[in-house]
């Protein structure tokens, strides 16, 4: 049999080629094939309503996201805590607990957490609040070098918005009240309705994972749903579990350099650099800008004041680069573009809760995918 020739060296021949006339080479002399066109118009118009159709349910499904999300952000806070511990519930069970016992202590626990961290934080953020007008001053007298170009880009300002109203409109008591109320009632009823979605996703998980295996018909449907279920469960206990042993440390050495450097509450910063480290790049820089203007405040000079910030952007980097990626494992880790195109949106979409929920849901939808749509490697040409 002979050796065909290469591509780009055969010629091609329309099949109402006259003769005499130089045969067409190919277009693409590297094997790939010509595209095919559409063969009429209808083809075109029903791809393009297929691909509107999908778009308009993409739209819509984040308009649902949005506008419920004062019910499906604790639902889904209970639901990553859930998974997350889900092992060590299951095994529980397994050894003869009954399951209201493990739900009710995980609750009770969180709700403990939770009271503490108000407690602790309640202090310090009052005494902020108080002094803030002298921390207005401190901070203006820092930066008394940047008066002239502040003042210049003020005029700028006026020069082309015209002068702003310095009229505020004064504010009742019953108007501050009723304000206080708008925001504190719906906090208090989507933290009742975590810690009840929490309670019965641990105490009905069993009967949970049983509906969700048989609604294939399949057995190998229904022994992929149990590796999603399997595979989820134990990615997010290792991610959570894990990350929050490091961010125990990591606000362990912030409260110690906070005390050895001289700020005020080691503790508070310690709990808040714990706390904001479970979100990804702005919880880390959230503490820093507050170390930055509570150290204007404590210290004489400008330079003091940044050697806090500069500590903790080391210690955060050291972190998260060397330190997370060994004690967590490469096989964990998500692509950064991933991580940061997910922490943008959720944040968009749910604010700070969205962002502690990035990482998780990325996690979960990965390994969803993985299972249904199994990677397969291929050797791309160089």
């Amino acid at each position: 049999m002979a050796r065909p020739r290469p591509v780009e060296k055969i010629a091609r021949k329309l099949p109402d080629e006259p003769a005499g006339i130089a045969p067409v080479r190919p277009l693409f002399p590297f094997g790939a094939q010509e595209p095919t066109p559409l063969q009429d118009a209808a083809t075109f118009w029903r791809m393009t309503s297929q691909v509107a159709t999908f778009a308009m349910a993409v739209i819509l499904f984040g308009a649902f996201l949005f506008f419920a999300r004062s019910l499906l952000v604790p639902v889904m806070s209970a639901l990553v805590i859930a998974l997350t511990l889900g092992p060590l519930v299951g095994r529980a069970v397994r050894n003869g607990i009954p399951a209201w016992i493990p739900a009710v202590g995980i609750v009770l626990v969180l709700a403990a957490v939770l009271y503490l961290a108000v407690i602790l934080l309640a202090a310090p953020a009052s005494d902020l609040i108080g002094r803030s007008a002298e921390i207005g001053v401190a901070i203006k007298q820092k930066f008394q070098i940047l008066e002239r170009p502040i003042a210049a880009l003020r005029n700028l300002q006026i020069q082309i918005f015209g002068a702003p109203s310095n009229a505020q409109p004064e504010l009742s008591g019953a108007e501050l009240l009723q304000g206080l109320v708008t925001i504190v009632t719906p906090a208090i009823t989507e933290f009742l309705l975590f810690f009840a979605t929490l309670f019965f996703l641990i105490l009905g998980r069993n009967s949970l994972r049983r509906y969700l295996i048989g609604l294939s018909s399949t057995q190998i449907g229904r022994l992929r749903a149990l590796k999603i279920m399997n595979d989820i469960e134990g990615s997010l206990s290792v991610y959570l579990l894990t990350i929050t042993a490091i961010n125990l440390c990591l606000g362990v050495v912030t409260a110690i350099a906070m005390w050895a450097i001289g700020l005020p509450a080691p503790i508070v910063w310690g709990a808040l650099a714990f706390a904001l480290n479970y979100i990804p790049y702005i919880g880390p820089g959230i503490v820093v800008i507050s170390l930055f203007f509570i150290g204007l405040l404590v210290f004489p000079s400008l330079l003091p004041a940044l050697i806090a910030p500069a500590f903790f952007m080391a210690l955060t980097f050291t972190e998260g680069h060397f330190v997370t990626p060994n004690v967590v494992g490469r096989q964990m880790l998500m692509n950064s573009l991933a991580v940061f195109l997910s922490l943008a949106f959720w944040t968009w979409l749910w604010g700070p809760i969205g962002a502690f929920l990035s990482t998780p849901i990325l996690i979960m939808a990965a390994v969803a995918v993985h299972h249904i749509y199994p990677r397969r490697e291929t050797d791309l040409p160089e």
